[in-house]
């Protein structure tokens, strides 16, 4: 089943309670026709009535090709700065809400957990019921959570959940360093997002993080932005760096190899690149839809970048595979 993990949505209560909070300061600003422009926390955001009604989902994925999708929340409904008994609260409506959507449509549609990260024991817990009650395919966490990366022994929680249940963490970039010299020309989401996301990826690979938790699976969205093609330059500093290279047990290839990646990425020669970086069954297809800087062909981008053979793994095969399914 051809299956994009990387898929955002938005369920009515969640969007009921985020409005009537002023805490997520949400405002609706246009609703006309397919656009719904929204302001979230003084920022402007155009999306589309995909992100908020199941059925254009389904109308986009059979446009595309894709048979079954993991859905997650958008992110510029992500605020960790938000008090954590609000985000413990809001994270359980939003996941019983995804939850009850897709229950009619068990064949379409899995779901990656939505986890209050500000409180890591609480992230936790409602990972544990996520996957053991409502029966997510795990966990969808940031790059940061205000400003401190995944490698803090803070989020072990979280990833001690994770490997209890043997269940993958979706990573997402999320509040990027430097916003506020990347407001134009959209620049935050181009390049920021990705920047955090390589900043977040190579601290957990310096930091020894990888050998702490050699059974987590961590899927790393927009095909790890530049942390594969700055592996030779981020082995170079290992190797002249005796403080450095005394923590790594592995090259940094070798680590990188141990992490998972959608696809993401737009060019076919940077998708070729990273199949050859990393094993084709640690890639996996994604979209980001219905964002309009998503991959518009999803499935032909992986059909026309790679050989037959490796696009039909990471099509039909890897995430089943990566889930137990």
């Amino acid at each position: 089943m051809i299956t994009d993990i990387h898929r955002h949505f938005v369920p009515d209560e969640f969007l009921r309670f985020v409005r009537g909070r002023e805490e997520f300061a949400v405002k609706i600003k246009r609703a006309e026709g397919e656009a719904v422009d929204i302001d979230i926390r003084g920022m402007h955001f155009g999306l589309n009535t995909t992100f908020f009604k199941l059925a254009r989902q389904i109308e986009r994925m059979d446009r595309e090709g894709v048979e079954r999708a993991v859905l997650s929340l958008a992110t510029p409904f992500i605020d960790y700065h938000l008090d954590a008994k609000l985000a413990v609260e809001a994270a359980r409506i939003y996941n019983d809400a995804l939850a009850q959507e897709i229950a009619r449509n068990k064949q379409r549609f899995r779901a990656w957990a939505f986890l209050p990260m500000q409180d890591p024991n609480a992230a936790a817990g409602e990972l544990r019921r996520c996957v053991r009650e409502l029966g997510f395919a795990g966990g969808h966490i940031a790059s940061n959570v205000r400003g401190v990366y995944l490698n803090d022994p803070q989020f072990w929680p979280i990833f001690e959940a994770a490997v209890e249940l043997d269940v993958p963490l979706f990573v997402h970039p999320a509040d990027p360093a430097g916003r506020e010299r990347t407001r134009e020309y959209e620049l935050t989401i181009v390049a920021g997002y990705l920047f955090d996301s390589t900043i977040n990826i190579l601290k957990l690979i310096c930091s020894g993080f990888l050998d702490r938790w050699p059974r987590l699976k961590l899927i790393f969205a927009h095909a790890g932005a530049f942390s594969l093609v700055l592996r030779a330059r981020m082995q170079r500093e290992v190797d002249t760096n005796p403080q450095l290279a005394s923590v790594l047990t592995a090259p940094v290839g070798e680590y990188l190899q141990r992490l998972y990646f959608d696809t993401i990425c737009f060019e076919p020669a940077i998708l070729r690149y990273a199949a050859s970086v990393v094993p084709i069954e640690h890639l996996m297809l994604g979209s980001d839809a219905p964002f309009p800087l998503g991959e518009p062909e999803p499935v032909s981008f992986v059909r026309n970048a790679l050989p037959a053979a490796q696009a039909n793994a990471i099509l039909h095969e890897n995430f089943d595979r990566l889930i137990g399914g």
